[in-house]
């Protein structure tokens, strides 16, 4: 069998975990935060509820832009 390129099960959980977490500590909402970045508010909104498993690269850069950050502060 061939490996899964996609994030499983409890690696996701963990990441929507460390994305919220970002948020909470930087204090952004999900629908003003994708406002500023230029990005559908769903793609927040449906990572965090669980709907979609991840979120695009693109989308991630414009929201690490947007919060002066890199993508991978998001995931720590």
């Amino acid at each position: 069998m061939g490996e899964v390129a996609a994030p499983r099960g409890l690696e996701i959980g963990r990441q929507r975990d460390a994305f919220r977490a970002f948020m909470i500590a930087r204090h952004l909402r999900p629908t003003e935060w994708a406002r500023t970045a230029n990005v559908p508010a769903g793609e927040i909104l449906g990572f965090l509820t669980g709907k979609i498993r991840t979120i695009a690269p693109a989308t991630l850069e414009k929201l690490a832009r947007a919060a002066n950050c890199a993508p991978d502060d998001f995931f720590h």
